[in-house]
């Protein structure tokens, strides 16, 4: 293979794409189950309309508008793929789709806007994690990546694969390294920026440039020689999964490993973590289901049913989206998929509502003033049960809600990483406050 990767992930896609276009009946039924559709201000009976017209997009064509705003909503729910009685992948169509859509502004714009999107979210996952994080427990849960000739003759179990950022909570990627090392599990950690999944650039169309950062990655992670890559992030499992690995083997005929989620993992180990969770939880407990990955919701539960004394329990509500970060395309829709969780948990008298992503959590808990139960990880759950405890600093940090604040309290970290205060106190802003260095919210109620 000659090509570049970026070139060589494009021409890879597009073979697919071409096939998936070709066993596609226009029948709609993907749009049928998408469940962005009407709150987008799209007619689900419009489906065959709207998947004629991204087919179109996919082959140069102007499209439809419609088919347009289909492509920015989608939140990567997957539901259009259990829909799909011909083998097509509609998620995969959809992303492609957006990709073609935003190349009418130009590659160099586009290119431009991706690396903008990326820079932020880089630069935010090292200022937020460092104003939590001593430089040895960063070098723990984001070691570089080293030389494929320096990892140890004898592969580990696994690569832990976090994502880029589970590190701006760093307490849950610590609970799992926690039960790892209590399960006797062999590993190697690998995330951060120097093996991004991609995403990030897919998101904003430059899908060239998504190859290229995806192949690296895939390359990187096949390093320590494990034959299995556990993730954490579900836009990673997504992205490499789902897009990177298969186009990846179209490319170079094979791929180095296998990969799935951390709570499969966890799940199919119960009969060695159960005797590890020994202490009670007393409490009732619903979690924040999210759609793109249903198998991790299943395992999840699996994993909470064998914590003693905790009672979990189903809320009525839509499940919907990858993480909480994807709905922000319909903020209405996101304020009132938020509004009916709270509320079904407060009528279902749960004490705890439990995030399964970081993403998730990292915008949950800036309600904990709104509402009786606590909001948490579910892997606080766990590592309750086990008798481990690592403290939310986030969560701590976060509901702060005022810049200096945040600065005064992580003075000493700002020093020890020689963090640049200006930087700081932008990104605290942005990345923890959303733009507003506020004051101190009056308590519900009050």
């Amino acid at each position: 293979m000659t090509d570049s990767p970026g070139t060589a992930f494009l021409d890879a896609i597009h073979g697919q794409i071409e096939t998936m276009s070709d066993a596609c009946t226009r029948c709609g039924k993907c749009v049928e189950a998408c469940p962005m559709v009407e709150p987008a201000g799209l007619n689900p009976a419009d489906g065959p309309a709207i998947v004629e017209g991204m087919l179109d997009l996919l082959v140069g064509g102007d499209g439809t508008p419609d088919a347009e705003r289909w492509a920015q909503v989608c939140t990567n729910s997957g539901r259009c793929m259990t829909a799909c009685d011909y083998g097509v992948n509609p998620r995969l169509l959809v992303n492609m789709a957006r990709i073609a859509s935003r190349a009418k502004q130009g590659e160099a714009a586009v290119r431009r806007d991706a690396h903008a999107f990326f820079s932020t979210m880089s630069r935010g996952t090292r200022i937020v994690s460092r104003l939590q994080l001593a430089p040895e427990v960063i070098e723990k849960i984001n070691p570089p990546v080293k030389p494929a000739g320096d990892y140890p003759a004898t592969p580990p179990d696994i690569v832990f694969y976090t994502g880029c950022n589970v590190i701006k909570t760093p307490h849950i990627a610590l609970l799992v390294l926690e039960v790892l090392d209590a399960l006797k599990v062999s590993y190697e950690v690998m995330g951060g920026v120097p093996t991004c999944c991609g995403i990030q650039q897919f998101k904003q169309g430059d899908g060239k440039t998504a190859g290229r950062v995806g192949y690296n990655s895939i390359e990187r992670l096949s390093r320590p020689g494990a034959s299995k890559v556990v993730s954490w992030c579900p836009s990673c499992q997504i992205q490499i999964g789902e897009v990177a690995l298969p186009a990846y083997k179209e490319s170079y005929g094979a791929t180095p490993f296998d990969l799935s989620p951390i709570t499969e993992f966890f799940a199919d180990r119960l009969d060695d973590l159960r005797p590890l969770l020994k202490h009670p939880v007393r409490k009732r407990a619903a979690l924040q289901e999210r759609a793109a990955l249903p198998r991790v919701t299943v395992a999840v539960k699996k994993l909470l049913g064998a914590i003693p004394e905790l009672e979990v329990v189903d809320l009525d509500v839509p499940v919907v989206s990858t993480q909480a970060s994807h709905l922000s395309i319909l903020p209405d829709f996101k304020a009132e998929v938020r509004r009916r969780e709270f509320e079904a948990g407060a009528a279902a008298g749960i004490t705890t509502f439990a995030s399964i992503f970081h993403g998730c959590h990292r915008e949950l808990i800036q309600f904990q003033p709104q509402v009786e139960f606590e909001l948490l990880n579910f892997m606080e759950l766990i590592g309750e049960s086990m008798g481990l405890h690592i403290p939310d600093l986030y969560k701590r940090l976060a509901l702060m809600k005022d810049v200096d604040a945040v600065i005064a309290d992580t003075a000493d970290l700002i020093a020890a990483h020689r963090l640049d205060l200006d930087t700081v106190r932008e990104v605290v802003a942005l990345d923890m406050f959303g733009g507003a260095a506020t004051r101190p919210a009056p308590a519900a109620g009050a």
